[in-house]
């Protein structure tokens, strides 16, 4: 099929120019005109629409994905998007040809094009991102065929961008909630030994730290303390601050309401875990509202999940991080909640002392060994889910969606117990079942090491009602979706595997993902993804109907 590579180029150029004719429909701060006739799905993460011809095979695909939150400039946005959106959808033949940026509305707007290849058919993939007001947001175009123009041309000239404010941020609507608190609930550490230098190739330590500690509570506040004991400074430090925290997509805002640094004597025993009297109190200590980027991660060799925050400056609680010149990296590692290294001063007393500390944080425990489980992944329920589509491959919002679908779902729970779905169906297959597989029993977290140990479940397959062509994408699912008669039960492989996990925030998603790392096929995740690993997203949707199971 011919592919017009001429009237992508002045597709392009019209799409920067974002003119505001009828503006019938607005997705987050995107307004446009749906083709007519075109297919519309719309979720969480963005709108598709799209149009395609079954004799011919051609087709055509809009995509404009949500604003998501973002630190990097225009240019990095553009090319962390194409990697994303474009490359790793379809097979792009040459670099994207970069048309000069603009400005529109406040955005900086960056546009490209390329050929690509999907199967046997071959294409155009025209990306456009816009940067603007600490977010970022795009639209993509894909098409193997020059017959769909006219509803290109007319969606493109109905493109407009809303105005950025300085107010405006991703996910606005959420920015004063903590509904996304959850992964960073727990306490974080940063605990660091002081030396003299090096012998043999050996840190000579001489018994004095420097200690840092964060807590995140469920409602929203938290605390940090911080503590340096040092051999060549005379007194101990201690700083204590206490306020609120809110989430907003992938950075984390803290607002202290009170705190203090202060200035102790060392004990006359010399002892680093006693104290002396009180000296001074810390006149230049400041109480300072700081937003972070953050994430997290794991690293071999450690066991511990890795909570990193980034600044642009240095901060007066985190100190300086002695490694970069511009954006401040902070690494705190997740640790128990009853085994903090921090003791307060004489007197000075707390909401969040260690014996208290029960009560603030749920207590998560393994059952068998009856230790605390302090991890992101714990009381909560983490979904991977895919369309079955027909047409261009585009991720999540890929294609022409049949109605088909696959579900996957864990529900980790606070008692150390888990319970894991399966539920999947095809809207093209002849005769179309619902499948449902599930199973239930254990977990135990090492470090960055999740051990999951089945101890029952079953594979089922059931009946459903019959679709037709005339049915919309919808319809279809939800038909394929109601289980009529169970048609039978199998037997289930229960396997125990100990998975490298990790918790990654993927921007395009707006939402945390729980990485499972394996390199062969399993009985829950099927085959391993990009990277070797399987990715569900944190979700507070369960599917409570299958895991009565």
């Amino acid at each position: 099929m011919k592919i017009l590579k001429p009237l992508f180029c002045f597709l392009l150029v019209l799409l920067i120019c974002f003119t505001g004719h009828t503006q019938k429909q607005t997705f987050d701060v995107v307004s446009f005109t749906a083709p007519k006739g075109w297919q519309k799905q719309q979720n969480e993460a963005g709108v598709q629409l799209s149009v395609s011809d079954k004799n011919t095979g051609s087709y055509a695909i809009a995509i404009v994905t949500k604003a998501a939150a973002t630190d990097a400039d225009a240019n990095k946005n553009f090319t962390s998007d194409w990697n994303k959106l474009v490359k790793n959808s379809v097979e792009v033949n040459d670099a994207p040809t970069i048309l000069e940026p603009s400005k529109e509305n406040g955005w900086d707007v960056i546009s490209g094009t390329a050929n690509y290849t999907d199967g046997v058919q071959q294409g155009v993939a025209t990306l456009l991102t816009a940067t603007g007001g600490g977010q970022m947001v795009s639209v993509v175009l894909m098409t193997n065929t020059s017959k769909y123009q006219d509803e290109l041309l007319a969606f493109i000239n109905s493109l407009a961008l809303a105005k950025v404010s300085a107010n405006t941020s991703a996910n606005n609507n959420a920015a004063n909630t903590n509904s996304g608190n959850s992964s960073i609930v727990g306490m974080w550490v940063f605990y660091n030994t002081e030396s003299s230098g090096y012998a043999n190739g050996f840190p000579q330590l001489t018994g004095g730290y420097m200690r840092r500690e964060y807590l995140f509570k469920t409602d929203g506040t938290y605390t940090f303390r911080a503590k340096d004991w040092l051999v060549a400074v005379k007194d101990i430090l201690f700083v204590y601050e206490a306020g609120n925290y809110s989430i907003n997509g992938n950075q984390i805002t803290l607002s202290p309401k009170n705190g203090k640094g202060e200035w102790w004597g060392k004990a006359v025993s010399g002892r680093t875990s006693e104290w002396g009297k009180l000296v001074r109190a810390s006149t230049d200590y400041k109480l300072e509202k700081t937003t972070y980027t953050f994430d997290f991660a794991s690293y071999i060799g450690n066991d511990e999940i890795t909570l990193l925050m980034r600044t642009a400056k240095p901060t007066q609680r985190d100190g300086k991080d002695g490694k970069n010149a511009g954006v401040q990296e902070y690494r705190y590692k997740s640790r128990g909640l009853n085994n903090s290294l921090i003791d307060n001063p004489p007197g000075f007393k707390t909401a969040s002392e260690n014996k208290e500390l029960s009560s603030t944080v749920a207590q998560l425990k393994d059952p068998i060994s009856n230790n605390v489980i302090n991890s992101p992944i714990a009381g909560k329920i983490w979904e991977g889910q895919s369309l079955e589509k027909h047409g261009a491959a585009y991720g999540s919002m890929s294609g022409m969606h049949t109605g088909g679908f696959w579900i996957y779902q864990y529900k980790f729970n606070t008692d150390g117990t888990y319970q894991f779905i399966y539920n999947a169906a095809s809207a093209v297959a002849t005769n179309p079942v619902n499948v449902l597989q599930y199973e239930s029993g254990t977990y135990t977290v090492n470090g960055n090491q999740l051990t999951i140990t089945p101890l029952k479940g079953a594979n089922e397959e059931w009946s459903v009602s019959s679709i037709n062509n005339g049915m919309s994408a919808e319809t279809k699912r939800n038909t394929l979706e109601k289980k009529i008669k169970k048609l039978k039960t199998s037997q289930r492989k229960l396997e125990k595997i100990t998975y490298p996990f990790a918790i990654e925030y993927w921007q395009g998603n707006n939402a945390n993902a729980l990485c499972l790392k394996h390199t062969h096929n399993t009985m829950r995740e099927g085959s391993p993804g990009a990277n070797d690993q399987s990715c569900f997203f944190e979700t507070t949707t369960p599917k409570s109907s299958l895991f009565t199971k």
